[in-house]
């Protein structure tokens, strides 16, 4: 466990567009988005106000177009951010919802998950929790996510349903409302108890990454009724976690592209993409301009905590040595 953890909260499908009527991240309250970044909206214009000047927090829109045309998918969307190389250039065309066969090779060896595995022992968790259906048919199908099927070649345990019942992982829509058809599925919880508990989850590992993509999914509606509940609900979690965060933690929040922000239109969209990092770590981010810093920043973060966990450990052996 490393006195300064990092904690990476993917949001699918999330951009930061003008203010408009059209956009609700700016025509909503949101207090839960706005307490990690001091107040300033999740729009192109919020992320004009100035950063925080002691380094612990970085916000700021970053490119998800990767200098190709079209607009950006989640197949070389996510694999980019999950392995810092351009997977839509090497594509040669945005693709998705899956990872195309070209970048297989880089998920299944060179992904964050690898990379923070070795970097941090093994100390790593991938917090979302599957119901057994999910395993059944990925394992039929083999048709896996960016970040399971990373995950998994990592060696990482994706976690079950027995995990979320024991507060060892959460559901992906956070509260499980959304698990209740499956055999097997827990009651759901509040959002602030699934902050309470991610919050335990973080502070007891390395890296923690967790996936939520229902963002995505209600703003393929086009629909202010389906939005507004996602919206609120994953306001609530950032509210709640906001104020149990643990204090040397770091969070860092971005997406893989565009949609949510616009509720004119059920498509993608080129806006540029929030990247919000929070906490003593935020400065490695400082420079990060694309999908393609992410990854890299977060090694680079991992290990400067990990290395200055070894020199506090070797200071103290050695103080304990000379008496």
């Amino acid at each position: 466990m490393s006195s300064r953890p990092l904690f990476f909260l993917f949001v699918d499908g999330l951009g930061l567009g003008p203010d408009a009527s059209a956009n609700l991240m700016s025509t909503r309250a949101l207090p839960g988005f706005r307490a990690w970044t001091g107040g300033a909206p999740w729009t192109l214009q919020g992320t004009r106000t100035p950063e925080n000047r002691d380094g612990t927090r970085v916000f700021r829109g970053i490119d998800a177009t990767l200098g190709v045309s079209g607009l950006p998918q989640s197949g070389t969307g996510q694999s980019t951010l999950f392995t810092g190389t351009n997977c839509a250039a090497l594509m040669g065309r945005h693709y998705g919802p899956w990872p195309p066969t070209v970048t297989h090779p880089l998920l299944d060896s060179e992904s964050l998950f690898h990379r923070a595995m070795e970097l941090a022992a093994g100390d790593v968790l991938f917090a979302n929790a599957y119901p057994d259906a999910f395993f059944e048919r990925n394992g039929r199908t083999g048709r896996w996510s960016t970040t399971t099927r990373a995950a998994r070649a990592a060696g990482l345990s994706l976690c079950s349903l027995r995990d979320l019942a024991a507060g060892r992982a959460l559901a992906a829509d956070i509260t499980g409302r959304g698990l209740s058809a499956f055999s097997g599925a827990p009651h759901p919880v509040t959002e602030q108890l699934a902050a309470e508990r991610l919050a335990g989850l973080v502070a007891a590992h390395s890296l923690v990454v967790f996936e939520y993509f229902h963002t995505d999914k209600a703003g393929h509606t086009a629909s202010r009724e389906r939005l507004i509940p996602v919206l609120d609900s994953f306001d609530e979690f950032l509210l709640a976690l906001y104020q149990v965060w643990p204090e040397r933690a770091t969070l860092v929040v971005t997406s893989d592209h565009g949609n949510a922000e616009d509720i004119g239109v059920k498509t993608h969209t080129r806006n540029p993409v929030p990247l919000l990092v929070y906490g003593p770590l935020a400065h490695h981010f400082e420079g990060v301009e694309s999908l393609t810093g992410v990854m890299p920043a977060m090694l680079q973060a991992i290990e400067d905590a990990t290395n200055r966990d070894q020199s506090r450990g070797l200071s103290s052996l050695s103080r304990r040595s000379a008496l």
